[in-house]
């Protein structure tokens, strides 16, 4: 794959940046720029993704996920959505890395949290929204290894909706006056609405006291407003964490997002009826600023259903209900499955024009033909049986 980089130089009032743009037709575009900060009173390098559609889709605004220790993890939800946008299975987001000082990161995310949430929190995550099209406090969540996840846990309490959804990654400091304020604000019913995911290794025995304390007031007051997870995960260690924390995390965060697929009609009973799904599509159309219409994965698997079990009554519902799909086949084999199951329960006219619907998307298809002129033979119209099947095998030797 071919990458194309330009380099551009931007001057702004009282913020200075210079970008740096890797760009990709199909895994993005990737710009570098740095910040001068007067809350931490240096230089900070950022680095943000845009997906693929960024450019392309004008009118969408999108989730924006901030990454601490971006020189290191940066490139973790990068891959995450590459890995499954092709099926849909996660929502395109951008990524914010922030990257940091080995050497400082201990005081800036502890000693002085104050200075870089003043920085994360006035200039940083304003700028991103500002320049980029964001679904800002809506969908901004937060990534953070070690000291940056205990930051997280103070970012929540003290300084609520700055961010929706916290995945913190074996953390350290979850100190006395932090937890003291997750307390107060569980207790008192204040906890902003969240998702927090919360890992650590078997090997961080010294992080299961913090943990359990966690869970137990959490528990322990009934909080409704924090969805919360703690988990351990087996197999890794203190420095492998973080992956598996973005995914599992993720997975948890966007479950809304994952398009329905049934593979038997029982389980599209059990789920609900039409009228259920509609309303999950449009809920996920609302929270993530896509098409509220149900998938067109979701009408396969229905369809497909009720023809694999012989139960014409869903057939025809669902044909009724999307019939876009039988007028616009994506392959010519659905074109002819669907018209054959039609024929076989003599619903004539709606056989027809799925084969025909076919044709018109695939004219030069020799399964459809051969499909149409059986019908028309079946029928005992020989004249248009054979002028079907005569295209049928002039078509087939063209391939």
């Amino acid at each position: 794959m071919r990458h194309s980089i330009v380099l551009l130089f931007f001057f702004c009032f009282s913020l200075a940046y210079s970008y740096a743009q890797t760009t990709s037709e199909k895994v993005g575009v990737i710009q570098n720029f740095s910040l001068n900060s007067n809350h931490l009173g240096e230089q900070r390098n950022i680095e943000v993704y845009l997906p693929p559609s960024y450019e392309t889709t004008k009118e969408k605004s999108y989730p924006v996920m901030y990454v601490l220790d971006g020189q290191e993890y940066f490139l973790h939800p990068v891959t995450y959505q590459r890995m499954l946008r092709f099926k849909d299975k996660t929502p395109e987001f951008i990524v914010v890395g922030i990257s940091s000082d080995r050497r400082k990161r201990r005081k800036l995310y502890y000693e002085d949290a104050q200075k870089f949430i003043g920085f994360l929190k006035e200039e940083l995550i304003p700028q991103v929204d500002q320049k980029y099209r964001t679904l800002k406090e809506k969908e901004r969540s937060f990534l953070g290894w070690e000291m940056a996840a205990g930051l997280g846990l103070e970012i929540y309490t003290e300084h609520p909706n700055t961010f929706n959804a916290f995945l913190l990654s074996s953390p350290t400091h979850f100190t006395q006056k932090r937890m003291v304020a997750l307390n107060e604000s569980a207790k008192n019913n204040r906890l902003p609405k969240a998702f927090m995911y919360v890992t650590k290794a078997p090997e961080e025995i010294y992080l299961e006291k913090s943990l359990l304390k966690m869970d137990s007031l959490l528990n322990k007051h009934k909080s409704t407003s924090l969805d919360w997870k703690i988990e351990n995960l087996a197999g890794e260690d203190h420095y492998s964490t973080s992956l598996k924390t973005l995914n599992n995390g993720l997975h948890i965060h966007f479950n809304d997002y994952n398009t329905l697929r049934f593979y038997t009609l029982k389980e599209y009973d059990d789920f609900g009826d039409l009228e259920t799904i509609k309303r999950y599509y449009k809920h996920r159309g609302e929270r993530y600023g896509i098409s509220p219409d149900v998938h067109r994965t979701t009408k396969h698997f229905l369809i497909y259903n009720a023809m694999k079990e012989e139960n014409l009554k869903r057939f025809e519902m669902y044909a009724q209900e999307f019939p876009e799909y039988f007028q616009h086949p994506r392959l010519e084999v659905w074109a002819v499955r669907f018209g054959d199951f039609f024929a076989k329960h003599n619903k004539d006219k709606q056989a027809i024009e799925t084969y025909n619907a076919g044709l018109r998307k695939f004219p030069t298809s020799s399964s459809i033909h051969k499909a149409l002129g059986t019908y028309y033979k079946n029928k005992g119209n020989q004249q248009l049986a054979d002028v079907h099947l005569k295209k049928a095998i002039e078509y087939a030797k063209k391939k």
